[in-house]
């Protein structure tokens, strides 16, 4: 029986994509939410718009998600624990068609800033189908699909650079706001996660749940091999103490400097002010479509690494992705400061759009999806809801930071000077993960926190 532990049947993975299935509508309104301004933004800034906004206020519709990001993700880890992983998904689907509804139905600059916050909070609850997803599916299929939070997350991603970019900005969020209601009504054909039923003691439900992911036979082993988990894990009041625990400190402190790293690297303000940039090499391509190519460069480096974390560590991807994305950057560096002395290089334009695509797809493979996978592979059961939703909370915070500074970074440092500090960002990502990052490639979470435990670096 232990052996059908660890090799799963077929029939799990099958199983497992189809439960993951509601999720993957979440998935799809945070890619939306995320590249949302990058098409509205410019039909905002345009002196027939319905709705006048100025340079100020454009940069606070671009960071107002992760304000209510910040909010929500803070509470919703202890939320995720004391109701369950799918109540906490269900408010994210609540809050994303709330807010995409406000926005749709938006005559002024203020509820067009409240809609986007109220779709912030459900960014905030997203996290929660992660960790459902990490309870639920067997260490085998955990790697892929959690990846497919980023697989999702850029097709909402290019479908709102479309719809949003080539259309009014309102109708894409009308349809955006449907894609919440149907996601929010798959959850409820769900069970929540074996996991947290066990520890509700709620064994007949929880045996219900693995039945949607395992074939009949191996439920009784797995039910009973949670149990012993749980009872091996008991659950604690949460004191102070818990935070001074290694296998809580320090993934924490593991995932800020990834995140820190990420937002250094530049690809969060590139993906919020994807057409605004693309302005600033004044090239003789339009800035819309490289922004479409962009979000399609993006799905297609998020498909490869949906394979590579099948098949390769976490460093490995991580060291690959910084290096590379660094490489490229000083390529685009190296065409700045020397395209206006060599013509040739002047007359081909595509030069600088050839290297930032390559950059964009290096970084989607490892800057992008790591920061945000591993917060649900590194922290024991105990505490995974609440340091989740806090590393999260950090995460956005760090990307609201990023985001503000965008026209502070332009107007101090100029392009080239910009573009630099994002290749130092991506270099230092790729020699953080090769040297202390923590490998959780087809590890069991029991391992990952045996490892911050005893102080190795794996």
């Amino acid at each position: 029986m232990a052996e059908e532990w660890t090799a799963p049947p077929k029939a799990s993975f099958l199983r497992s994509f189809l439960v993951a299935a509601s999720m993957f509508p979440l998935y799809i309104c945070l890619g939306a939410l995320i590249g949302q301004s990058a098409g509205m933004l410019p039909q905002l800034l345009e002196e027939d718009s319905t709705i006048h906004i100025n340079k100020n206020q454009a940069t606070w519709i671009a960071s107002l998600p992760t304000i209510g990001t910040c909010m929500s993700s803070a509470a919703s880890g202890y939320l995720s624990d004391l109701f369950g992983r799918i109540r906490v998904v269900q408010a994210a689907y609540s809050f994303f068609a709330i807010g995409f509804a406000t926005m749709m139905a938006a005559d002024s600059f203020m509820l067009l800033a409240l809609g986007r916050f109220l779709a912030g909070i459900g960014m905030g609850c997203y996290f929660s189908g992660n960790v459902y997803l990490s309870e639920v599916t067997p260490p085998k299929y955990r790697g892929a699909l959690l990846t497919l939070n980023s697989v999702l997350c850029s097709c909402g991603l290019v479908y709102v650079y479309i719809v949003g970019g080539y259309y009014p900005w309102y109708i894409a969020a009308a349809a955006t706001c449907l894609i919440s209601i149907i996601g929010l009504t798959l959850t409820f054909s769900l069970y929540d996660s074996p996991v947290w039923l066990v520890r509700q003691n709620r064994l007949k439900t929880a045996a219900k749940s693995l039945r949607l992911v395992e074939i009949s036979s191996n439920v009784e082993t797995k039910l009973r091999k949670l149990q012993e988990t749980a009872e091996n894990h008991p659950k604690t009041d949460f004191t102070w103490k818990i935070l001074g625990e290694p296998s809580v400190w320090k993934p924490f402190v593991m995932i800020l400097a990834l995140s820190i790293l990420q937002n250094t690297s530049g690809f969060c303000i590139i993906i919020a002010y994807t057409v605004q940039f693309m302005w600033e090499f004044h090239s003789t391509y339009d800035p819309l479509h490289v922004t479409v190519a962009i979000g399609v460069m993006r799905l297609l480096a998020i498909l490869v690494s949906f394979v590579l974390f099948q098949h390769f560590g976490r460093k490995t991807i991580g060291a690959v992705s910084g290096f590379g994305a660094a490489i490229f950057l000083l390529g685009v560096y190296g065409y700045l400061i020397f395209a206006p002395r060599v013509q040739l290089l002047s007359e081909n334009q595509w030069i600088p759009i050839v290297l930032f695509l390559a950059f964009i797809f290096t970084s989607s493979l490892g800057i992008y999806p790591l920061p945000w996978i591993l917060p649900f592979e590194l922290f024991p059961i105990k505490v995974r809801g609440m340091m989740c939703g806090a590393c999260l909370c950090a995460l956005y915070l760090n990307t609201f930071v990023a985001v503000m500074l965008y026209y502070v970074l332009i107007d101090n440092l100029r392009l080239s000077g910009t573009i630099l500090l994002f290749a130092a960002g991506s270099a230092l990502f790729g020699i953080f993960s090769m040297t202390l990052l923590v490998e959780t490639h087809r590890r069991t979470l029991d391992d990952i926190e045996c490892t911050f435990a005893s102080g190795r670096v794996t």
